[in-house]
């Protein structure tokens, strides 16, 4: 939603959720799309007027500016982005919790839209693809190797790659992140959690002790490094819950860490699974200030679909 025009939100909902067959809110209660419409009863239909949905685009755009400000100005050396892989570098046939990039870079390239695609997907692919070139962008494989291997020495088994799958671009959760928040030029190492597919799912425990071993692998490697430690995705969805998504910035503000442990893992499902990334942020950065930037809860359509949009950063206190 972060890559197109509030204007045509109802209409990606529209096209895409009613064939969502999943839908879960906080609990893990699953209804279809059309038991949800029901069962909101008109509630949602405020949400979904043209004016609040301008509304929440800006307050998104603003939001997005700020993050981008603030890594600028922590002037870091290299980024570890935690993201989720939605078949993008993994698949089935070869599906690990953990793994962790340590090629030379990482390619994105705009891939060709096929002739007579609607044009909403071309705007889709114009926000995490570059516009009609190439680049690949520089991985910082030292610190990922060294990452690699304390992450390895504290017991975690992380799969490791060092080329992208055939002539893919990196997934969506990085891209957004080298397209929109920081700046091409500094050097990055993605981490990929598979929170999405099932059943290789990393445990929220798992992922707050990840987080923690990722932190004293980054503080251990070699040389002096100013690092960033990024969490890409989004809060709930595609059902959007205002009351997971607060419990869980609410739990990041008071570094309440066992709160995000207990949270169901029916709850952590299809695209609120990317919580996970946060919780991995959170365990790194256990030590650090939490302030919320903005919270949009972006509903597109009368079923209540749509994602928690979330922005925060970590800090000094």
């Amino acid at each position: 939603m972060l890559v197109l025009p509030p204007s045509r939100w109802r209409e990606w909902g529209e096209r895409r959720d009613p064939n969502l067959a999943d839908l879960a809110d906080e609990s893990g209660f699953i209804r279809s799309f059309s038991e949800w419409v029901e069962s909101r009863a008109g509630s949602i239909e405020p949400e979904l007027s043209d004016e609040v949905l301008e509304e929440k685009g800006r307050r998104c755009r603003e939001a997005t500016t700020a993050l981008a400000e603030r890594i600028r100005e922590a002037n870091v050396d290299a980024l570890v982005i935690v993201g989720d892989d939605q078949s993008e570098h993994i698949d089935s046939s070869n599906l690990p919790p953990i793994l962790i990039h340590h090629g030379p870079s990482v390619r994105n390239e705009t891939p060709s839209t096929p002739a007579g695609a609607p044009e909403i997907i071309r705007l889709m692919d114009l926000g995490y693809y570059e516009p009609e070139v190439r680049r690949d962008y520089p991985v910082d494989v030292e610190l990922a190797e060294s990452v690699i291997d304390s992450l390895l020495d504290d017991g975690f088994d992380v799969a490791t790659s060092s080329q992208l799958p055939g002539n893919r671009s990196e997934g969506h959760a990085f891209q957004y992140v080298h397209r929109h928040l920081a700046p091409p030029e500094v050097p990055s190492v993605l981490v990929l959690l598979n929170t999405y597919v099932p059943p290789a799912q990393p445990r929220a425990r798992r992922c707050i002790e990840f987080g923690r071993a990722l932190r004293s692998a980054i503080t251990s490697s070699p040389g002096e490094r100013r690092v960033g430690v990024i969490a890409s995705g989004g809060l709930s969805h595609f059902l959007v819950s205002e009351t997971l998504d607060r419990m869980v910035l609410d739990a990041c503000k008071a570094n309440d860490l066992e709160a995000l442990c207990n949270i169901s893992e029916r709850a952590l499902q299809s695209g609120s699974s990317e919580i996970k990334n946060w919780m991995a942020v959170a365990g790194a950065c256990d030590h650090l200030a939490f302030e919320v930037i903005d919270y949009v809860p972006g509903y597109r359509t009368a079923a209540g679909t749509g994602t928690g949009l979330a922005f925060a950063s970590w800090g000094p206190s």
